[in-house]
This record gives C-alpha cells, structure tokens and sequence, in this order.
C-alpha cells in the first residue's frame, strides 16, 4: 500500500469494503485543516490494520468513508518502555510527541525524591502521541500510564535492561551496552538536578540497571529523553 500523507488513527475494528463513519474531530481536520474533498484517498489504522479509503461523503460535521484496500500490520518487534520523572506541561508534551514518533513503546510517569509533579492531562497526552503516529506513519500508540513511586519501578523490575540516564562521571554510553529487539528495555530520565545518591543506590543494588551518558552536556529531561530514544532505536534496529 503506498504512504499517503492523510493518516487517521481509529479504535474499531477495520475491515475491506466497510464503511466508516469518522469521530467529529477527525471531520474538522479533514475538512479544514488538510481541505479534504469526496473522492479523495486517505489512509485509517489500528495497531492491526493499515487501510485506504476513499471518502464518500464530507459536510462541517459528518464524514464518510469506504474503505477499498486492506493489510495486516504485524506488532512491533521492539518493547522500549520510558520511565520519567514528570515536568512541566509544555515540556511533557514535547517528550510524549516526540518520543512517540520516535519508537518509544509506552510512557511511565514515576515520582522520585526531586520530582515537581504538576498535574498531567493524560488525556490530551493521549491525543498528542496519536498525532504523532500519524504523522510518522506508525501504527502503534504507545501507552501513556498513571504515575508511580520510585520503589514501585525498581520492585516491579518487569525489563530485561534498564538505563538510567545520569550526570555522573564514568558511565558508559548507550552503544556500549548490548541490546536487542526482542529485549523489553527500559529507559530511565530522571528529574531537574539528577537523581539522588539514595536512588544512585538503589540502582546499583540491581543487576539489570545500567547508568549511561548522554554525553558532556547537561540535558533538559525532555531533551535527553528524546536523545536516549533515539540512540536506543538506531542500536536495536539499524546499528551494525
């Protein structure tokens, strides 16, 4: 199926030759932001389905269309969850954008001894990393979870890896460790000022927890998550 720029992402189940009616802010995008008009072809999908669509009908508030082509996706090989201490509002959204475009599986919000919580709109945060899957034409979205305590990540332990970003010297960086696809990773970002000797600690009590460097820079949290991500794909995927 060739890339089509037009990109909707959808929750119910797609099938050939079904007729799809489309959510009222999808119809407000098509019609006025991308000036879509019948007859035209735009791409819908779910984690499972990627499928063509010719629109059949389009008024300000109802959208019709008919789907005429049909392909299985197959699941994602990678399983990279981000763990993050939680930032301001303008900043997450950045991360959560492009993190999802990126790759990055599902974000864990955790509160760690330096955190500043703000509150977070999960649902808009849902929103924002839907966008970006469909403007980098990935098909999954990846999971946006309830926060936990620092204790909570380091007991549940459910990642083959785990790296924790830090700014303390000697660390290795990320290409020096050995991973994999089929490995579940996680990332670790923590909070304005580092993490604390006391989480350093327990870190270090833990076989699978890895400190890495993201290099001589002090990175803002936003910006070193989407580094980390980043190099963690071009690893698993595409490095030699």
């Amino acid at each position: 199926m060739y890339k089509i720029k037009n990109r909707i992402f959808v929750e119910k189940k797609l099938n050939l030759n079904d007729r799809i009616e489309l959510a009222s802010d999808h119809v407000h995008y098509l019609k006025n932001v991308l000036r879509t008009k019948v007859g035209d072809s735009i791409i819908i999908f779910n984690d499972s389905s990627n499928c063509l669509a010719l629109v059949e009908n389009i008024t300000k508030n109802s959208c019709n269309l008919n789907i005429v082509e049909y392909e299985n996706i197959k699941k994602e090989a990678h399983s990279i969850t981000l763990f993050f201490s939680p930032i301001k509002r303008s900043s997450l959204e950045l991360m959560i954008q492009k993190c999802s475009e990126i790759g990055i599986s599902a974000f864990q919000p955790v509160l760690m001894d330096r955190t500043n919580l703000k509150k977070i709109n999960y649902e808009r945060l849902k929103l924002i990393a839907i966008e970006a899957c469909e403007q980098s034409n990935r098909n999954t979205i990846p999971e946006i979870f309830s926060p936990i305590s620092f204790d909570e990540m380091i007991n549940h332990n459910s990642q083959n890896n785990y790296l924790y970003c830090s700014l303390r010297d000697e660390l290795k960086r990320i290409r020096d460790h050995k991973l994999v696809k089929t490995d579940k990773i996680g990332l670790i970002i923590g909070p304005e000022g580092d993490f604390t000797n006391d989480e350093i600690n327990k870190f270090k009590l833990r076989e699978n927890y890895y400190g890495v460097t993201l290099g001589l820079n002090v990175l803002k949290s936003e910006t070193a998550a989407i580094t980390a991500s980043s190099l963690i794909m071009d690893q698993i995927y595409y490095a030699k």
